[in-house]
């Protein structure tokens, strides 16, 4: 699944589908802040090598975790965290647990089913997810 997450303060202005770039524009300028200022967590993982190096791009600091990307969109809603938006691709359960815990904690989420193959489309349809690409 593809996610990205903020806290309250961000509400409204991320889209999953736009890029990282777009993303922390809106961030930053909804948080009345320079890009600079903002924080990324993201999983420390190959597959983010791309969003890794435009965050970096961007001027936004980034800070990489080996796991645990539940608690990481958690920590975008807490005053205190330093984190302002996570990104990346991680397990579709996790994700269903992080949207759930951000409703809660009136912060924002999305994510997009992100397949491996064949079969994992086959999966989702399975499950009654008819179009994954919602």
């Amino acid at each position: 699944m593809n996610k990205i997450a903020v806290g309250p303060q961000g509400v409204g202005c991320i889209d999953v589908r736009d890029t990282p770039t777009n993303n922390l524009k809106r961030l930053a300028q909804k948080k009345n802040c320079e890009v600079s200022d903002l924080t990324v967590i993201v999983l420390d993982r190959p597959r983010h090598e791309d969003i890794i190096r435009e965050v970096r791009a961007n001027g936004a600091r980034l800070y990489l975790i080996g796991d645990g990307d539940v608690s990481a969109a958690i920590a975008t809603a807490l005053p205190n965290s330093g984190i302002d938006m996570l990104l990346g691709i991680g397990g579709a359960p996790e994700g269903v647990i992080a949207a759930a815990a951000m409703r809660c904690i009136k912060g924002d989420f999305q994510g997009v089913l992100v397949p491996r193959d064949e079969d994992d489309v086959k999966r989702c349809q399975k499950m009654g997810i008819p179009d994954i690409d919602r």
